[in-house]
């Protein structure tokens, strides 16, 4: 086992963990994987808590969901990842899990509003779409996700009471998204049970998308190096500031530079 599939193994298990910790993968919940080369991919085993795993438990499957290698069956989700991957030829990395405050919010129902969280536009672009409810562990499931997944601003969807999908760059990238969207439910949460939530005002959400552009360009080159997407550049790694997008909004470049820096931080904090 060369370096590069060594390093993957450790970082999907690091983030693992770490969901783990966070209370969105409970018993034996969840799946991570990401692609290792042009055929092969690397994904977390079945029936095993992802709070205790270990590099060399990852299963190897190719793009047909075939197993390589591994001691281990592969996760029951596999169709659903491949189906990401074949929609997604931009990213590198896909993480299932079960946030409870999002979960909640599909049994009741419910879908996450937009013009209401800074952090549901700029991350996410308010598009946190429902996908209507699936038979989990199947192709069913994995072709239910085609066409949400298959749109290139969306890179996480709720799946109706069963939990999320994101999709990254990389395992981190994904793992981070999934915590950014259980943090927004929680607010929307306490939010209601205050008396609901009042939506920004269309001046913020002005200056907001002017920001979400500079973060979507940012994100592009912010990432370890090894993605092996299809469609990803892995020779072109430098941290570049990118013209701010024509707008009419008043926002500074002192504080697009703030917002960005955010970002830079919160990214290698989480590599910590």
């Amino acid at each position: 086992m060369d370096k590069k599939e060594w390093d993957l193994r450790r970082d999907l298990c690091e983030v693992a963990h770490r969901l783990y910790l966070a209370g969105f993968m409970a018993g034996s919940d969840g799946n991570l994987s990401t692609i290792l080369d042009e055929n092969e991919i690397l994904i977390t085993p079945s029936r095993l808590s992802k709070g205790y795993l270990e590099p060399d438990q990852i299963v190897k499957i190719d793009r047909q969901g075939l197993q390589i290698s591994g001691d281990l069956p592969p996760s029951v989700e596999s169709p659903m990842h491949l189906m990401a991957y074949q929609e997604r030829p931009d990213v590198c990395s896909v993480v299932h899990c079960h946030p409870p405050f999002l979960v909640a919010f599909t049994v009741a129902g419910c879908e996450l509003p937009s013009g209401i969280l800074p952090e549901i536009e700029t991350i996410f672009g308010g598009e946190l779409p429902l996908v209507p409810y699936a038979t989990p562990g199947g192709p069913e499931l994995a072709e239910s996700i085609r066409p949400y997944i298959s749109k290139r601003t969306v890179t996480v969807i709720l799946l109706d009471h069963h939990g999320v999908l994101a999709v990254g760059q990389d395992i981190y990238q994904a793992g981070m998204k999934v915590e950014h969207a259980e943090a927004a439910g929680k607010v929307i949460y306490y939010a209601r049970q205050l008396g609901g939530e009042k939506p920004l005002s269309p001046g913020s959400l002005e200056k907001i998308y002017a920001v979400r552009q500079n973060i979507i360009e940012l994100e592009e080159k912010v990432y370890p190096g090894y993605c092996h997407a299809p469609e990803c550049d892995t020779k072109s790694l430098t941290i570049a500031r990118q013209p701010v997008a024509t707008t009419n909004s008043s926002i500074s470049d002192q504080d697009l530079e703030t917002e960005i820096l955010e970002i830079i931080k919160k990214y290698q904090l989480a590599r910590k």
